[in-house]
């Protein structure tokens, strides 16, 4: 028999657990998927109702600042697949070598995150030495989403699996040797085959099915979107301000008439149960966006606080920052920086940026200082910017360059960078 009070205690948990679930949900989610948690709450839930109507597209009022309307004529790119893929790439602290076959491999991924061409095939193309090409696929098959980096919907599936633990069980042993007979619901012949019952085979194929077909689904397609700011940071001398836009993020209330409905109903249990279910869900949803919207409102003030260099004096002065930094600053679990940032965008002097590129690795530099991969392409756009049409600078002279400002960057790397930014090389800069 359990102690007295101990029933209790554990309903609370779980209400708690709950309600923690619902904040990381609404944490992780964009404006968009969050507008959609918060239509879907609504049409389940009769005692919740929204408020005020989406802000117009292009238009915004920051929190405190009432009557002012901001419209936003800037546009970014939607983090694509390729892009996502890269960020974890160079977060990954891969030998040199390993990382460029990597980028160079992810070039040639499909929207759904599938080669189009054997691995093999690319690694010739692109002068991918073989041991370069067996870790490169090893570190692109072990990003997010799960699925990425196979050579066809079953290898896809059967990565998955592999990522949840499952790399044993009848759903692997389906996919590895059924397959054909698994796409033809011929179930019957796998279980006598495989000497088992046929229902097991069944339940092994709807957990298949459960698995994503489409790893790159949930990203936006290579071409520019249009993204609304979820921060605004404003200047006034060397003062920054960090306000919330509450773009796009649905409001919410609980109904009064609802309310009095339960007042009403106050006899009839059933009825009281039922509403006060509704009201308690209700509840944790307006509470979760709420926290979400000061989370993502305290990590943006952090991040703007560590790069005031970048607001103050440019691009080329951002900082090294890790997540853990942020998390160090805000007293917040490093997986909840994560989930503020993601899918986030803050404006500053009419341009976008996403708040996952504040997050740099460092690399050496004479002064002693580690600098950021974003502030040596902002050197090299400089220089590059700087020379002579009739004698544009080389990947070597670019180099010699860098080590003079106190920079020392290996030339391959400046190809690298200069190939990210999609400036082309020196003999096909020359005019004139």
């Amino acid at each position: 028999m359990r102690p007295p009070g101990m029933e209790q205690d554990m309903r609370q948990s779980m209400v708690a657990t709950a309600a923690m679930q619902l904040f990381m949900r609404a944490l992780q989610a964009t404006n968009m998927e969050l507008q959609q948690m918060a239509a879907q709450a609504v049409a389940a839930n009769p005692t919740l109702e929204e408020t005020e109507p989406t802000a117009a597209p292009g238009e915004y009022t920051p929190i405190g600042a009432e009557g002012v309307t901001f419209r936003l004529d800037s546009v970014t790119e939607a983090p694509s697949l390729s892009r996502h893929l890269e960020e974890q790439l160079r977060r990954s602290a891969l030998p040199p070598a390993t990382e460029d076959a990597a980028l160079s491999l992810l070039q040639h991924l499909s929207p759904r995150g599938f080669f189009e061409e054997e691995p093999a095939a690319i690694a010739e193309q692109e002068h991918i030495l073989h041991r370069h090409l067996k870790a490169a696929l090893a570190a692109i098959r072990d990003l997010d989403p799960p699925g990425v980096g196979a050579v066809d919907l079953r290898d896809s599936l059967m990565l998955q699996l592999t990522r949840l633990g499952e790399e044993d069980g009848l759903p692997m042993q389906l996919l590895r040797e059924h397959w054909d007979a698994l796409v033809q619901h011929r179930y019957a012949d796998s279980a006598r085959t495989l000497g088992t019952e046929e229902y097991r085979v069944i339940d092994a194929a709807a957990r298949i099915a459960r698995l994503n077909p489409n790893p790159g689904a949930g990203f936006a397609p290579e071409e520019r979107m249009i993204v609304q700011p979820d921060i605004v940071v404003e200047r006034d001398g060397d003062e920054l301000t960090v306000q919330l836009t509450g773009e796009n993020v649905p409001k919410l209330a609980l109904s009064a008439a609802y309310r009095e409905m339960m007042a009403e109903q106050a006899d009839k249990k059933e009825v009281r149960q039922y509403l006060s279910h509704c009201f308690r869900e209700g509840r944790d949803l307006i509470r979760a966006i709420e926290q979400r919207q000061q989370t993502i409102l305290r990590v943006a003030q952090a991040i703007t606080e560590r790069q005031r260099d970048f607001f103050l004096r440019g691009e080329q002065h951002l900082r090294p920052m890790k997540m853990e930094d942020i998390a160090a600053d805000t007293g917040l679990h490093t997986s909840t920086v994560s989930r503020a940032v993601n899918g986030k965008y803050l404006r500053y002097n009419r341009k976008l940026t996403e708040l996952r590129r504040f997050f740099t690795t460092a690399l050496p530099a004479d002064s002693g200082t580690a600098v950021s991969p974003e502030t040596i392409k902002a050197k090299i756009r400089a220089h590059i910017a700087a020379e002579s049409p009739a004698k544009p600078l080389s990947d070597a002279k670019l180099e010699s360059l860098l080590a003079a400002d106190g920079t020392p960057i290996a030339r391959r790397t400046i190809a690298k960078y200069r190939e990210q930014m999609k400036i082309l090389p020196a003999h096909l800069r020359r005019r004139g």
